[in-house]
């Protein structure tokens, strides 16, 4: 019960000690944290929505990635990432089978960028755009007795993103993003299992993660 009290007296007394810094001296302590968070790592999941023409043949369903990035400067940072979403094929409206499901590959880097100064808070906002490519490999479709197995065929695509973030220690933020994909598609490539997708659609992938940075 004496060490518990300690801690929590030691705790309260360091607490109320930033908060007599003065701003000079929050700022350079926020900054310290930021040079420490050269290069970071993440992991995320949540949910990919599809959206544009894919979410006629598409139900949303689980994401996942993986990404790292580099401090350039303050507040600005580059990045590479990858993406993996699975959607669920829908009924087509002609009551036929349903549309294949769908993996969609993304990956890309990118340049993103620390809305809020490096203070002495524990909450970050990000903001990011990138370019890159993105992969569709829809699941066997069998029609009639018919399988047909779709080729994977590799589009162009843009991303943006925003994130809220929150460290509960220097080296450690967990966070909460919604991402983009704009993909720049072909039309008669998707004759093969029924879909009418124009020269662009979307995805959405909806993710919580967490990022560990290296000092």
């Amino acid at each position: 019960m004496l060490q518990s009290r300690s801690f929590w007296t030691a705790l309260l007394g360091a607490a109320f000690v930033a908060l007599l810094l003065p701003g000079p001296a929050r700022a350079q302590v926020g900054t310290a944290v930021s040079v420490a968070r050269n290069l970071s790592v993440e992991g995320r999941a949540g949910i990919g929505v599809p959206a544009g023409n894919l979410s006629d043949m598409e139900d949303a369903g689980f994401s996942a990635g993986l990404g790292v990035s580099y401090r350039l400067a303050d507040r600005i940072r580059v990045r590479a990432d990858g993406d993996l979403e699975t959607l669920l094929g829908k009924p087509r409206p002609t009551g036929l089978a349903a549309y294949p499901d769908l993996k969609l590959y993304h990956y890309g880097a990118g340049v993103d960028v620390e809305l809020l100064r490096p203070i002495l808070i524990p909450w970050r906002i990000t903001a990011g755009v990138g370019a890159g490519a993105t992969t569709f490999a829809f699941d066997d479709l069998t029609s009639g007795g018919v399988t047909v197995s779709p080729d994977k065929k590799t589009y162009l695509s843009t991303t943006g993103f925003a994130r809220v973030g929150y460290s509960p220690m220097p080296l450690v933020d967990v966070f909460v993003q919604a991402r983009a994909y704009l993909m720049f598609t072909s039309p008669e490539d998707f004759q093969a299992v029924g879909g009418d997708i124009g020269d662009t659609t979307w995805s959405v992938p909806l993710q919580g993660g967490i990022a560990l940075h290296l000092p």
